[in-house]
């Protein structure tokens, strides 16, 4: 066994520096953006502000306080009396399995979710890092041009609503294992992708079909070569098999699912979506676009990118010329072999192999994903320039994808690291592509000022929730040991404020709630349908929750109601 020491640690330190110091920058990429202030676990006002994150904070909560049961991830407790998967509720599934585990040590106010952007932004670096050493070989360039996948738009603007979906580290590390397939012995790539499926559907299930595209163009690329084709079969394999043991365990099946068809092409990816900064510009106007959810298929690498694209184009322009006209020589064929890392400029020494071997991967997850990505309805700007009709099971299987602009993301990290690579091999001089690539992270930053300074006011401010809910009414419901759950009657979801504020208070008092604003559409419809019958039921250990302008559905004689910050409160009348 090796003694672990000072020398043992530095040679450990100079061998992994690479990814190192891409999670070094994306620590403190996160720290300057959200604070360290959500790092405190027990500080959960930062998440009651209302909107997605509260929701996803309160679906924590409501598993935390829910029996255990098989599958671990249901819960009855935010659709009472039906259970449904903690999947539905975007809260990290994985983490939140992992920590309910120890519920009975953790302080009543918990969250992880501070420490889990933290973690995503610590794995965006590395894995950034390491996808551009791969092909540039320099440490320093593979740490900067880390943070232009960090401080891109696709990822902070998900980091701000949906944290689950700000792991896009997932797919740049299935970027990473398939460009080091041909390195890793078959059962070690089986572990590999099959850990992917498991952390892909322990986090977010749209990473599912993203990550199994990337698997699946490397898998395909190798079957047209004739190349290691039972590896990637048991890639493969094992990717599906622990993606839907996971979905399994966590109950993603434990109830049928209602595909929603309204969705398709309201939140699509737009053919202007990679110069359509959608707010994310200073200098760049936002195009327009078309669809409910357009923000879906947010494409804009940034404007540091964009630049370090022109600045490549113009170095490979230049060398060419200087070639042609200069030397007088065919430029093609040195040029070609230069961007491939080959003897045209100077190698990189990467120990993984010919550069140039992934484009026909890259290529076809490139036009995969823009397919699915524009949906049946192909727009530019605000028009649909095509739309055609699909049979009835594309429909269906499209339709449960719903928000496809989701899939352009792996095209956008594509882009980004094309741009770098492409910069530093089309410049003439090594310090000059280093330059640039500083001063394009740089103006990265500096045109998303206004977006990146939003999120520090959000994030980094101490914020103290205060309910809305102040009357004494409320006080006494909740001491009164008999009132346990809480049924909203009137349909509330369309104020998610509200739902959000009477969810709080219900789970701060231990009460569960009927209905919640989960993605599962199914367990909602059932809850309407049962509604009937619940309120011919009046239970004494029940709220009834109306809206104060649905005061003409008050007339059931089993109860008093109350009028009380704004909502109608039904209770069972005594005796």
């Amino acid at each position: 066994m090796r003694k672990w020491n000072g020398r043992g640690f530095l040679s450990w330190l100079i061998k992994n520096m690479v990814w190192l110091s891409g999670a070094a920058v994306g620590a403190a990429a996160f720290l300057c953006i959200y604070g360290v202030r959500v790092l405190d676990v027990t500080y959960t006002d930062w998440l009651l502000g209302g909107g997605d994150l509260t929701q996803h904070y309160l679906g924590w909560c409501f598993f935390r306080d829910s029996a255990w049961t098989f599958p671990v991830g249901l819960m009855d407790r935010m659709s009472w009396p039906y259970e449904v998967s903690v999947i539905f509720t975007d809260s990290v599934p994985l983490l939140a399995v992992f920590f309910k585990l120890f519920r009975g040590i953790l302080p009543e106010q918990f969250q992880y979710f501070g420490l889990w952007g933290l973690m995503c932004f610590l794995l965006q670096g590395a894995f950034a890092s390491l996808l551009i050493h791969h092909y540039v070989g320099k440490k320093a360039e593979a740490a900067v041009g880390s943070l232009l996948f960090i401080l891109t738009p696709v990822l902070l603007s998900q980091m701000t609503v949906n944290m689950a979906l700000g792991a896009h580290w997932l797919v740049l590390l299935c970027l990473w294992l398939g460009i080091l397939r041909e390195r890793l012995k078959p059962v070690r790539t089986a572990v590999c992708w099959g850990a992917a499926g498991l952390l892909a559907a322990g986090v977010q299930l749209y990473f599912i079909p993203i990550c199994g595209l990337i698997l699946l163009s490397f898998f395909l690329t190798d079957l047209v070569k004739k190349k290691e084709i039972r590896r990637g079969a048991s890639a493969v394999g094992a990717f599906a098999a622990c993606s839907v043991g996971m979905t399994a365990l966590l109950g993603g099946f434990s109830h049928a699912h209602l595909a929603d068809f309204t969705i398709l092409g309201q939140a699509a990816f737009n053919l202007n979506g990679l110069f359509n900064p959608q707010g994310w510009s200073r200098v760049i106007e936002t195009l327009p676009v078309r669809g409910d959810d357009a923000q879906e298929g947010l494409a804009f690498p940034g404007v540091g990118i964009l630049l370090a694209l022109a600045a490549g184009l113009i170095g490979w322009l230049g060398r060419i010329a200087f070639r042609l006209f200069v030397r007088r020589e065919n430029p093609f064929p040195a040029l070609a072999a230069g961007l491939r890392g080959g003897q045209g400029y100077p190698g990189t020494g990467s120990p993984y192999g010919r550069k140039g071997e992934n484009a026909g991967a890259f290529l076809l997850l490139s036009v995969l994903c823009v397919m699915i990505a524009l949906s049946s309805q192909i727009s530019l700007g605000s028009d649909v320039l095509v739309s055609f009709s699909l049979p009835q099971w594309a429909v269906r299987l499209w339709g449960m994808v719903g928000n496809t602009g989701r899939f352009i993301w792996p095209v956008v990290y594509l882009v980004i690291l094309g741009s770098v690579v492409f910069l530093e091999k089309s410049m003439p001089y090594q310090s000059m592509a280093a330059v640039l690539l500083v001063a394009f992270t740089v103006l990265q930053a500096a045109d998303g000022k206004w977006q990146l300074m939003q999120r520090q006011v959000q994030f980094g401010t101490d914020y103290e929730y205060a309910s809305p809910l102040d009357d004494e009414k409320w006080k006494e419901w909740a001491e009164d040991p008999d009132i346990e759950h809480m049924v909203f009657v009137s349909y509330l979801l369309e104020d998610e404020d509200l739902v959000s504020e009477l969810s709080v208070y219900a789970v701060q008092n231990g009460m569960t709630v009927n209905d919640f604003c989960s993605a599962c559409v199914t367990i909602r419809a059932e809850a309407a349908e049962d509604l009937l019958d619940a309120l011919a039921d009046v239970r004494e250990d029940t709220l009834y929750i109306y809206r104060a302008s649905d005061e003409a559905m008050c007339v059931s004689p089993d109860m008093d109601y109350t009028h009380v910050d704004g909502v109608i409160v039904g209770t069972a009348k005594k005796g």
